[in-house]
C-alpha cells in the first residue's frame, strides 16, 4: 500500500482526494498539511489517522486533541512532509508560488509528485524539468484539460500529435462587455458557472490567466512548443482539451466538468481508469478568447516566451492583485494593469534559479503591497 502525503488537504483538490482515496482505497495517508486548523482538518485527522501534520502556524488545540500525531510548522513543516523518508507518493495542492519548493524536494528525494499547484510550473518550469530529469522522477498532472491531453497522448502517441489545444469556460463575467468590467463587484467574479473552485483560482478563470499559466503547463509537461499550444473557450466545460493530429484529424476529450476523473488518474495510473459519462460532441461550440476582454491570456504566453523569471514576476504581482480585488482594495480590472506593470518594472530579471525565484517573489509582493494596498 502506497503511503501518501496531502498538501493542501482542506482544499477542494485535497478534499476531494481524499474522498476517492476513502472509496477506492490503495494509500495509506501518511501526513496531511493545509493552512490553519478548520473542523475539516479535525475530520480528516480523524478518520485517516496521518502520523504527520503540518499547519501555518502552531495549534495547541490540534496537538491536545491528537497527542499521537507529530505536527509541523511553517514553511519548514511543508518541506519536512514533502521530503517523509516512508512516503511513496505527495500530491500538492498548495496555492500560490508556496507549491514550488516542495515539488522541488518531493522530486529530489524520489518521491512520485501528483501536481495540481500550477504554480510550480508557471515560475518552475526549467528547474522541475532539470529535477526531473536528474533524479529521474515521476510528475502527474491533476487539472481536467492536462489530465485530457495526458489521455489523449496515451491513445494516440505524442509522435503522431501536431497541435494540442485546452478549453476554458470563458470565468463568470464571459457575458459581460468589456465596458462593465471595471466596476464588476467580488460576488460576481466567484459565481463561476460550470466550477466549483477556490476564489483564487475562480479569479483566476474570470481574467483567464489561468488558462495562460495552463499553456505555460502543458508547454513543460508535455514538452510542446508554445507554437504548438492554443486555446478557445468551450462554455460547457464539456471538452477539456482536443489534440490536431499530423493527419489532420481532430480527436476530442469530452467528459463532465468533475475533478475526479482527473484525480482518480493521477492517483491510480496506468491501474484504475475513471469511467466517463458518454456525452455527444455534435453540440459543442468553441469560441476564440477575444484580446479585449481578457488582456492576461496572450500577455502571459507573449512574457513566458521573453523570459521564464518573468512570470515570478507576473505570478507574483497577480497573487497580490487577486487578493487585492478579494478584499475590495482595487478594481477587478486594476488586476491586469499591476501585472502588466510590474512585468514592465522588472522587464530584465536575472538568469532563472531557485534562489531569484524566491528573490523576485518577495521583491515583487512586497512592491505590490507597499504601493497598491
Amino acid at each position: 500500500m502506497e503511503k501518501i502525503v496531502i498538501l493542501g488537504s482542506t482544499g477542494s483538490i485535497g478534499r476531494q482526494s481524499l474522498d476517492i482515496i476513502k472509496e477506492k482505497g490503495g494509500f495509506e495517508i501518511l501526513a496531511l498539511a493545509c493552512r490553519k486548523p478548520k473542523e475539516v482538518l479535525k475530520n480528516q485527522i480523524s478518520f485517516f489517522k496521518p502520523s504527520y501534520v503540518s499547519l501555518e502556524e502552531k495549534s495547541e488545540e490540534l496537538e491536545k486533541l491528537f497527542p499521537e500525531v507529530c505536527f509541523f510548522y511553517g514553511e519548514e513543516g511543508i518541506k519536512t512532509l514533502s521530503s517523509l523518508k516512508e512516503a511513496d507518493t505527495v500530491l500538492n495542492a498548495l496555492v500560490g508560488s508556496s507549491g514550488l519548493v516542495p515539488t522541488l524536494n518531493a522530486i529530489k528525494n524520489h518521491k512520485k509528485v501528483l501536481l495540481a499547484n500550477k504554480e510550480t510550473l508557471v515560475i518552475g518550469g526549467e528547474i522541475v524539468k532539470e529535477y526531473l530529469k536528474e533524479y529521474n522522477g515521476t510528475l502527474y498532472p491533476i487539472d481536467s484539460e492536462h489530465s485530457a491531453l495526458w489521455e489523449m497522448i496515451d491513445e494516440y502517441g505524442k509522435e503522431n500529435i501536431e497541435k494540442m489545444t485546452i478549453t476554458a469556460s470563458g470565468g463568470a463575467l464571459r457575458d459581460y462587455e468589456k465596458k462593465n468590467l471595471e466596476n464588476v463587484k467580488v460576488k460576481e467574479v466567484l459565481s463561476h458557472p460550470n466550477w466549483s473552485m477556490g476564489e483564487k483560482i475562480t479569479v483566476d478563470s474570470a481574467t483567464m490567466v489561468n488558462k495562460g499559466f495552463e499553456i505555460i503547463e502543458a508547454h513543460y509537461l508535455f514538452d510542446m512548443s508554445y507554437t504548438k499550444l492554443s486555446a478557445v473557450i468551450q462554455r460547457d466545460s464539456l471538452c477539456h482539451a482536443f489534440v490536431t493530429l499530423k493527419d489532420k484529424s481532430v480527436k476530442y476529450n469530452i467528459s463532465s466538468p468533475s475533478m475526479k476523473g482527473p484525480i482518480t488518474r493521477a492517483l491510480y495510473y496506468p491501474k484504475i481508469q475513471y469511467e466517463k459519462e458518454k456525452m455527444d460532441k455534435k453540440d459543442l461550440v468553441f469560441e476564440e478568447i477575444e484580446e479585449e476582454k481578457y488582456p492576461s491570456f496572450n500577455f502571459i504566453i507573449e512574457t513566458a516566451k521573453k523570459n521564464p523569471l518573468l512570470l515570478t514576476v507576473l505570478n507574483a504581482a497577480n497573487e497580490m492583485a487577486v487578493s487585492l480585488f478579494l478584499d475590495e482594495k482595487i478594481k477587478y480590472t486594476d488586476i491586469f494593469k499591476i501585472n502588466y506593470e510590474m512585468v514592465m518594472r522588472f522587464s530584465s530579471p536575472d538568469v532563472i534559479s531557485l534562489e531569484n525565484i524566491i528573490k523576485y517573489d518577495k521583491i515583487v509582493k512586497d512592491y505590490v503591497k507597499k504601493y497598491y494596498s
